[in-house]
């Protein structure tokens, strides 16, 4: 096919991605591993701070970070799928401005 680009099979990422992402896996395991932060309030508030940070780096993506609100969902790594969500979405967007260009 005329201008059809292959993409890899594997993921090359940025500095960026990849700090981001250790950044959210930080916020995520550190629920898990310190005990006091599910506490309520204490817990709270590095919720809070990490909704923040997602807001920060992902724009309107790091709206799903409030999901870590919700009573219950600090078992999910919310963070870690924020980062995924906004990855692909990233992605996404590159790949339509190179076949549109």
């Amino acid at each position: 096919m005329k201008g059809s680009i292959l993409s890899p099979r594997y993921f090359v990422f940025t500095e960026d991605e990849l700090l981001f992402l250790a950044i959210c896996i930080l916020l995520d395991v550190s629920e898990y591993v310190v005990v006091v932060l599910l506490a309520p309030i204490v817990g709270d508030v590095l919720d809070i701070v990490g909704i923040i940070a997602c807001l920060a780096m992902f724009r309107w993506v790091g709206l799903l970070s409030l999901f870590e609100l919700v009573p219950g969902a600090d078992i999910l790594p919310i963070f870690i799928i924020t980062w995924l969500i906004w990855y692909f979405v990233k992605k996404r967007r590159k790949r339509i401005v190179r076949t549109h260009a």
